[in-house]
């Protein structure tokens, strides 16, 4: 569920600034996220891996890790100025 959040979050930062490049958007969306830890995966024990079996595992620190990526968007940090 994050991409259409994401694509909604870059729509807002394009219209605020027009001229900016996709590259300028990402960074943009990217440097004012929220930063999330990784989250307790015992959770996950009774769901292993559907390719080999092995167990869900999040590897990273909370800047960016393998569940949660660079965060939680924060839009009105985002948008703001």
């Amino acid at each position: 569920m994050a991409s259409p959040h994401v694509a909604g979050l870059a729509a807002l930062v394009k219209s605020q600034h027009p001229g900016w490049s996709t590259g300028a958007v990402t960074a943009r969306i990217t440097s004012t996220a929220d930063a999330m830890a990784c989250p307790d995966t015992s959770i996950y024990a009774p769901f292993p891996a559907v390719d080999n079996g092995a167990p869900q595992v999040c590897t990273g620190g909370t800047g960016y890790n393998s569940f949660n990526g660079h965060g939680q968007v924060n839009a009105l940090s985002a948008v703001s100025n």
